[in-house]
């Protein structure tokens, strides 16, 4: 297999410094396919220095003429490490010239390398992703023997008119999160409402809360997490946060999970009821968050007795790169 790139594009390794052009690649080429940025510098750099991640192992810029064209990052960096992820950007005004193939081998064979990280019985998947509408994309996937796994909403809701705030099930109280005495049972309390989801194993405590509570582009505010609390036990949480990359007059819930036991029971609307309603009252204008179209817990129909509705579609696509007799996600 071919895997140096073709004439005229070099390979470097990545450095923090390079956070800025990621950002930039990446929003060009979102704001391509659906005309809206993605990510920030911050993100970007909020991403590489979780607990786990490997810069110069997972990261690599395609240098064109001096200016990036492309971007590869791996992730492969969640126990028990049986689903390794390749993100793929190429600026637009280098489609068409093998890049994005290209890169998505290169992600294949470094996610191949790290197969043993993963216990012997699991199967061991490579993804990749795209917008659901980019055909060229779907096209070049096929070629690669890759095939359709999932698809992923992003579902927004406009904040103009007071929301309604759902009342909570009898026993069960909304309250904002204290990150003292909270921070490892709200872990611990979406990490078992995450068992029941398809792929995409839940991170460590260390790598949950870098992301989400002390990295750089959290925006991490307790008054804009919820948990759901069963006297002193939580059962559920909503985690949010002020802006979004895509929008900045928009809030996202970043996270959404209610454990098994206290589900189809109004706790998931009263969470989203509370982060609505604070939303609104701080004056900002939508909310969104990402879910499994086909979630088996059945969010998607939550969200829309919520009020929200699908913005923008994704596609993961997967390869099998190790077969097993085991395997960590849900079905």
């Amino acid at each position: 297999m071919n895997l140096e790139p073709r004439e005229g594009f070099s390979l470097r390794g990545v450095t923090v410094p390079d956070a800025d052009a990621v950002a930039d690649v990446i929003n060009e080429c979102t704001r391509a396919e659906i005309g809206l940025p993605w990510t920030t510098p911050e993100e970007v750099r909020n991403e590489w220095s979780g607990p786990g991640y490997d810069l110069p192992a997972d990261t690599l810029l395609v240098d064109g003429s001096g200016n990036v064209a492309g971007y590869l990052q791996l992730w492969c960096d969640i126990d028990p490490y049986d689903e390794l992820f390749s993100l793929v950007y190429v600026r637009p005004r280098y489609w068409s010239r093998g890049l994005s193939a290209f890169l998505i081998r290169l992600g294949e064979e470094r996610a191949r390398e790290r197969i043993h990280r993963a216990p012997a019985d699991l199967r061991v998947i490579h993804q990749v992703a795209r917008f659901a509408h980019n055909e060229a994309a779907g096209a070049l996937f096929r070629s690669l023997d890759y095939a359709y796994l999932q698809a992923y909403w992003m579902m927004r809701i406009e904040l103009e008119g007071r929301p309604p705030t759902p009342l909570g099930p009898e026993g069960i109280t909304i309250r904002t999160f204290d990150p003292e005495r909270d921070a490892p049972r709200t872990h611990a309390a979406l990490a078992e409402a995450f068992l029941d989801h398809r792929g995409h194993n839940f991170p460590s405590y260390e790598q949950w809360r870098h992301h989400h509570i002390d990295g750089e582009a959290t925006q991490f505010d307790p008054q804009l997490w919820f948990v759901a609390a069963d006297g002193e036990e939580i059962v559920g949480a909503a985690v949010c946060r002020p802006t979004s990359a895509r929008d900045r007059e928009c809030a996202e819930v970043d996270i959404l999970g209610v454990r098994r036991r206290w589900r189809r029971s109004g706790v998931g609307l009263a969470l989203l009821g509370a982060a609505f309603t604070e939303f609104h009252r701080r004056g900002i204008l939508r909310a969104e968050l990402g879910v499994d179209s086909e979630n088996p817990t059945g969010a998607t129909r939550l969200y829309e007795r919520a009020g929200m509705h699908m913005a923008h579609a994704w596609e993961m696509w997967e390869k099998e790169l190790r077969p097993g007799t085991a395997w960590s996600g849900s079905s």
